[in-house]
């Protein structure tokens, strides 16, 4: 089941998914996860960490797993989570 909205209250577009909005809100500019590692695309699904993935849904559930801080506030000061 695809996830639809946010605790933020974006709900799920046609052209963009829950997940979308997700990593635009947790992809910090320089790209450290909670790991303290780099992680960017760098080869078609591979993570600059060494990840490498066989979808697109893989890698952006890696890049939302290492993004992702503890208390879910994103960028812009907001908690995000899926709720439904």
């Amino acid at each position: 089941m695809l996830a639809t909205r946010c605790a933020c209250g974006f709900e799920r577009l046609e052209d963009e998914e829950v997940n979308d909005h997700l990593l635009a809100v947790f992809e910090p500019d320089d790209s450290i996860g909670t790991d303290g590692h780099v992680h960017h695309e760098r080869d078609l699904r591979v993570c600059s960490c060494g990840f490498s993935s066989v979808s697109g849904e893989k890698l952006d559930a890696h890049f939302l797993a290492v993004f992702t801080p503890v208390n879910f506030v994103g960028n812009d000061g907001k908690k995000h989570m899926v709720i439904a």
